[in-house]
Parts: structure tokens; sequence; C-alpha cells
């Protein structure tokens, strides 16, 4: 019986020995798991916080490993894993061909009622564009002119501008030159250079003192009224923004006191193959 006991109580603690030798190991792995998958997290946070790596896909696999995370420490409210599988941020309004079609700025990807817009001399006009990821070579910027008076003769200067971090116009990203307005039809520019997704301006500055209209995006369904309506004037929709800048080559950066605008001559912008992200 003693010697009975004693081999069931050698197997026990051998058992139990055994069971926390293997508890120690899976809580290793465990641990490495974790610590892996956070070193991974950490290092796609910083690739998008330097703009160094954009689009859905990198944003969707973060949210992924955090998901994995916190299945792992047993933490189900990370990631947001019951909001279900995790598709590119990217909207479908965003998705644009890299093969020469022209892109409205003031707007989401949906046809805005247009019309024409008689513009200003000496006033820069800035709509926005969001740039995705891909495509993100910028190929070419333009505007239609639609109807010429007399005296309307004249030119444009177009240019691109990244955000200030406050939905306002900041720092100069491309002055692509001036193009005629005496002639009816598109008129465009090259721009050649590749951008990092975000929120972008499209400008242009007209030096023409008499009545000049260009197809232009008016305060309507379609339009991306992305600086609110009111306060004053529910009723009143902003798109973009105008300042006052005597016509010359593009400010490196954009003037301060820019005043939101409702209707404004529309920019627009191609891509083609290439560019970075």
């Amino acid at each position: 019986y003693r010697s009975l006991t004693w081999s069931l109580n050698t197997l026990w603690s051998w058992h139990c020995r055994r069971g926390r030798s293997r508890r120690v190991q899976e809580d290793q792995a465990l641990a490495s798991k974790v610590a892996a998958l956070e070193r991974r997290i950490r290092d796609l946070e910083r690739l998008l916080t330097l703009g160094l790596a954009g689009d859905g896909g990198v944003e969707a696999t973060l949210r992924q490993h955090t998901v994995l995370l916190g299945r792992l420490i047993g933490d189900a409210t990370l990631g947001n894993v019951l909001m279900g599988p995790f598709p590119s941020t990217l909207p479908p309004q965003m998705m644009r061909r890299d093969d020469g079609p022209f892109y409205l700025g003031g707007t989401i990807g949906v046809q805005p009622a247009d019309g024409t817009f008689s513009v200003q001399p000496d006033v820069l006009y800035a709509l926005p564009f969001h740039m995705a990821s891909s495509p993100n070579f910028m190929d070419e910027i333009a505007i239609e002119v639609s109807t010429i008076n007399v005296g309307g003769a004249g030119n444009a200067r177009l240019g691109i501008y990244e955000d200030d971090g406050s939905i306002y116009p900041g720092r100069l990203l491309k002055d692509a030159g001036t193009t005629i307005t005496g002639l009816l039809g598109p008129h465009k520019l090259t721009v050649n250079e590749s951008a990092p997704r975000g929120l972008k301006w499209l400008v242009v500055v007209f030096d023409v003192a008499a009545e000049l209209r260009t197809t232009a995006v008016l305060q309507s369904a379609g339009s991306w009224a992305m600086l609110g309506a009111g306060p004053g004037n529910l009723n009143f929709n902003a798109i973009g923004y105008q300042v006052s800048f005597g016509y010359a080559a593009l400010p490196e950066i954009y003037p301060a006191g820019g005043t939101r605008q409702g209707s404004l001559p529309i920019v627009y912008l191609s891509f083609k193959p290439g560019g970075w992200s």
C-alpha cells in the first residue's frame, strides 16, 4: 500500500511538474506572440503617422493585428472584433483610374449639378480633393472655359496645396504654371508628380479683369460641402475657399484669411501609372 501510494504520489508530482512546464512553455509562447504583434502594431502605426504608408490596406492590417492581440490576451474590445471583416478603408467614391480620366475637385466621386461661374481676377480659389494612395501619380491639372465675353482673353495659374491640418490649404505642393483662358474648352497643364494620400487643395487664380466663365461646382447635390453649413445661414453649404492674391507665381503657403465659398470654378486632376505611397 505504501509502495502504491508512493508511486501514485510520484506520478502525480511528475504530472504536475510536467503540466507546469507545459504551461510555462505555453505562457512563454503566448508572451512571444503578444510581443511580436505589439511590435508590428507599433511599426504600422509609425508608418501611418509618418505618412510613409497609405491606403486602407495598411490600416486594415493594423486593425487585424489589433484584433489578434485582443484575442490572445482575452480583450474582445480591441479592434472592434464584433464589426466583422476588415475591408479597405478606401471608400468606393475615392476609387480612380490612372489611364487618362479627369476627376473633379470639390466632389467625392458624385456628379455635381454644375453650372457657369463668373471668376474674379486676383482671387486664389481652392477646392478640396482627397488623394488616395493609389493612383497618386498626378498627370495633368485642368480647367474648362465654357464662355468668353469681350475682353475675356487672359491667363490662369493652377496648382496643388497640402492641407495644413485644420482643413485649410497649407504648403504648396505643385505650381503647375499658366494656361490661356481666351479659347473655349479644356486647358491642361502637366503635373507629373506623386503625392502622399490625404486631403489636398486644387487651386486656380486668374488675371482676367473682364468677365470670364468656367464650369463650376455649385452648392448642390453632389458637391463636397466639407466646410459645413452656416452658422448664420443653414442654407449655405461651403465647398472651398477663396482669398485675395495678386496674380503671380503661387505662394509657398496659401494666404491666411480665406473665406468659405459655396460656388467655385472646377479644377480637374488626372493620374497615370506609377508613383509611390
